[in-house]
C-alpha cells in the first residue's frame, strides 16, 4: 500500500495529485454549489456504496444539480482511483461540484457541465483504543439549522461543521454536538448521534435537521432489530442525553463510536456499553 494517494479523478480520468488543478471560477469553489460523499473501502469492498450515491442523487435532485454522472460511471471512477493507486483499505472522498459556469453570478442558468473529483487515501479504520475508552464531545454554539434545505444534504457547503469541529478542537475533546435551533440535540459535527435507555435506542429525527446517515439508517432498519432493540426517531431534548444508559455516534468512517463524556460529565457509566459494543460488532458483520 501507497503512504498516499498518487493520483486521483477529476472530470474524464486519472491526474497525478501534483498536477491537478481548480478552475478557479468552479461553482463548487466560489460558492459551495455541490455535493460530496465519504465512503469507506475495505478489503478492496465499497462499503455500502448503493447508499451513498442513492444519497447523493437525492441530493442532487433537492438542490438542481441534473447532470450528475450515472451509478456505474461514479463507482466505476472510485474503484479506478483505488486501483491505481494500490489502495485496498481507504477513505474515498467523491465530489461533484455544478462546475464552471457561463456567466457570473448566482444563477445557475444555463447549468454547465459538473466536476467529478475522486480523492482516495489511505484508512484502516480509527484505532482500538479509541473505541475502548469511547469519544468526548462538548457542546457547540453553533446551531444547526434544521430550516435549512442543506441540513439533509451533504452539500460543498460545510462550514457551520467546520466552525463546531474547530470548538471541539479548542476544548481538547474529539467531537462537537450540535444543537438546532429550538435547542434540541440534532448530530455532531460529523457523525449521527443515538441515545440508548433500556432496549430503546433514540435518535433525532429528520425534522430535527439531521443528515440521514449511511451507518445510521442501516441501525434503523437492520441492527437494532438484530439486537432486539426498539428504534425511535423523534426529537430528542438536551436533557435526555444525562438519563442515557449509553450514547454513540454513527458515520460511514467511525461505523458505530461510543460516546462515553459531553462537557466534561460521563454519560451512563463513562465507559462504553454493551449496546453500542454490540452493534458495532454488527456492524462489522455487513459489507
Amino acid at each position: 500500500m501507497v503512504g498516499r494517494a498518487k493520483l486521483l479523478w477529476v472530470n474524464d480520468g486519472l491526474v497525478p495529485v501534483d498536477e491537478a488543478a481548480l478552475d478557479p471560477r468552479d461553482r463548487g469553489f466560489t460558492l459551495g454549489d455541490g455535493l460530496f460523499e465519504t465512503i469507506r473501502a475495505r478489503g478492496g469492498h465499497l462499503l455500502r456504496i448503493n447508499l451513498h450515491l442513492d444519497r447523493l442523487r437525492a441530493g442532487a435532485g433537492q438542490i438542481g444539480l441534473s447532470r450528475v454522472p450515472d451509478d456505474e460511471t461514479l463507482s466505476g471512477a472510485i474503484r479506478t482511483t483505488l486501483e491505481a493507486n494500490g489502495l485496498s483499505d481507504a477513505a474515498v472522498r467523491l465530489t461533484v461540484s455544478r462546475g464552471v459556469p457561463a456567466n457570473r453570478g448566482l444563477s445557475p442558468n444555463p447549468e454547465p457541465a459538473p466536476s467529478l473529483v475522486v480523492h482516495a487515501q489511505p484508512f484502516a479504520g480509527y484505532p482500538a483504543e479509541l473505541y475502548s475508552r469511547g469519544m468526548q464531545a462538548a457542546t457547540s454554539r453553533i446551531p444547526r439549522n434544521e430550516h435549512s434545505p442543506l441540513a439533509r444534504i451533504k452539500a460543498l457547503s460545510y462550514l457551520d461543521n467546520v466552525l463546531a469541529r474547530r470548538e471541539a478542537d479548542a476544548s481538547g475533546v474529539d467531537e462537537a454536538l450540535m444543537l438546532n435551533t429550538a435547542g434540541h440535540l440534532a448530530c455532531a459535527s460529523a457523525a449521527n448521534l443515538f441515545l440508548a435507555s433500556g432496549e430503546t435506542l433514540l435518535t433525532p429525527d429528520s425534522e430535527s435537521g439531521v443528515l440521514p446517515g449511511t451507518v445510521r439508517g442501516l441501525v434503523l432498519t437492520e441492527l437494532a432489530a438484530q439486537m432486539a432493540l426498539t428504534a425511535v426517531e423523534r426529537p430528542v431534548r438536551s436533557e435526555e442525553l444525562a438519563k442515557a444508559d449509553e450514547a454513540f455516534l454513527t458515520s460511514a468512517l467511525l461505523g458505530v463510536m461510543p460516546l462515553t463524556e459531553v462537557d466534561g460529565l460521563p454519560v451512563g457509566t463513562g465507559i462504553p456499553g454493551p449496546i453500542s459494543s454490540g452493534l458495532r460488532a454488527e456492524l462489522e458483520e455487513t459489507l
